[in-house]
Parts: C-alpha cells; sequence; structure tokens
C-alpha cells in the first residue's frame, strides 16, 4: 500500500541557483531551457502536493521531471 514518487527539478530559482545562474552566465544558459526560465518553488511545491494528495495508485514509480523541457531537443 505504499505508493513512490521521484520529483525531478533542474533549476528552481532559489536563492543559491539564483547566485548560480549570474556566475554563470544567466541568460546564456537560460537560453538552453526551452521554456526560457527555471521552475519556481511554487511550481515544484505543486507537483509534490499533487503526488501526495491526487495522484492516481497506478503512476506508482513514476518520475516527473520539472526542467522546462531541456532534456527534449
Amino acid at each position: 500500500g505504499i505508493l513512490a514518487f521521484a520529483v525531478c527539478p533542474g533549476f528552481t530559482m532559489t536563492g543559491m541557483a539564483d547566485d548560480y545562474l549570474e556566475s554563470r552566465g544567466g541568460d546564456k544558459l537560460l537560453a538552453d531551457i526551452p521554456l526560457g526560465r527555471v521552475a519556481t518553488p511554487e511550481e515544484i511545491g505543486t507537483i509534490a502536493a499533487f503526488l501526495a494528495l491526487d495522484a492516481p495508485p497506478s503512476m506508482t514509480g513514476a518520475v516527473l521531471d520539472a526542467n522546462g523541457a531541456s532534456y527534449v531537443r
């Protein structure tokens, strides 16, 4: 009766990520993300809340990437 999910965020706009992005050229790194921006902490929280409260049991074992489509090429 235990369900397991993995949330795999890419860059998320926290203070640490903001400092890292700025030190690496900011806009140049964002240009490699098709969405053109990084996730917000609220977006990652929404994913976690969905998995905890609303995800159907058949999703168990799912890995959810939240990376602005940076893996899509």
